[in-house]
């Protein structure tokens, strides 16, 4: 009898919390089982205003898909370089950043970032993450940054400050950014040992990969950049979302879509030109299962 009185007192205390508290407390425990979420494939150039009017116009696409955030390739917005115009690129992210909050769009945005601090200028390789409400949510700057064999060191190494490596966590499903060859450790692309950056993440909580990328038509390496991917879903059963660089009629190294953790790509998206798309990202572990 007396188990089954703690039981009711215990029934009526959850109905009286449930009642009492005020609208959109719960807000915070939102969890969402599919997570739609936009790429586009776009020509990356040296015209930060061209690059801007492409973004704004994915995000416009993106709002009419019902899609919660869009994805761009590395370097989307100040073009895959260090010497890029940062005021100009100040400008047209406060623009960009603008027409999502209005769309109610979130951004995973590919661009080179540079900050000044205590009088020393600091260049990045970033995604920076925005929030569909247009919150700022952090950005993840390239680790495993390109440098050539024979003068190890050099190239990316110099140009772009090294990041570290963190997870982001939005309506209670948590994800990790890599951005190119993050994700691969190609083969004569870099002198840095391969700190195997997507079990890492997986190890910090992950439950889907955004993958950014700018990799160029050298096709010798497409079969490694594609079997690495599919390798990596598989092997740590999280989906993996990529979106790579347009390079006009050229086909590209390396398909933007949706890597499913069987490792199986249910998305691939034409290997050429500029694509849009959209993926819907069961992150691995939620209710609605693996990611497909």
């Amino acid at each position: 009898m007396r188990k089954i009185i703690l039981s009711l007192v215990a029934e009526s205390l959850m109905f009286l919390i449930l009642v009492l508290l005020p609208a959109g407390s719960l807000k915070g425990q939102e969890k969402l089982s599919v997570i739609v979420i936009a790429g586009l494939q776009m020509q990356v150039t040296g015209n930060i205003e061209k690059n801007r009017d492409q973004i704004i116009a994915g995000i416009k696409k993106a709002a009419e898909q019902k899609a919660s955030f869009l994805v761009t390739p590395e370097g989307s917005l100040s073009g895959y370089t260090a010497d890029f115009d940062q005021q100009g690129v100040t400008a047209a992210l406060a623009e960009i950043t603008s027409a999502a909050k209005r769309s109610k769009v979130g951004l995973m945005l590919g661009t080179c970032f540079k900050e000044t601090l205590k009088g020393k200028e600091y260049c990045y390789n970033q995604v920076r993450i925005y929030d569909p409400d247009g919150s700022f949510a952090g950005a993840h700057s390239k680790i495993l940054r390109c440098s050539g064999l024979a003068l190890p060191g050099t190239g990316e190494m110099v140009d772009y400050v090294e990041g570290e490596l963190r997870t982001f966590e939005w309506k209670g499903s948590r994800f990790g950014v890599l951005i190119c060859n993050d994700m691969w450790a190609t083969p004569g692309y870099t002198t840095i040992p391969n700190p195997y950056l997507p079990w890492k993440l997986k190890q910090m909580g992950a439950q889907f990969i955004i993958h950014c990328i700018n990799s160029g038509t050298v096709q010798k390496y497409r079969p490694f950049h594609e079997s690495s991917v599919e390798l990596w879903a598989s092997a740590l059963g999280l989906p993996i979302m990529e979106v790579n660089a347009a390079q006009g009629n050229e086909a590209i190294n390396a398909r933007s879509g949706l890597v499913g953790s069987s490792g199986e790509r249910s998305v691939s998206v034409p290997d050429t030109g500029e694509q849009f798309f959209t993926v819907s990202i069961t992150p691995a572990g939620s209710k609605a299962g693996a990611g497909h």
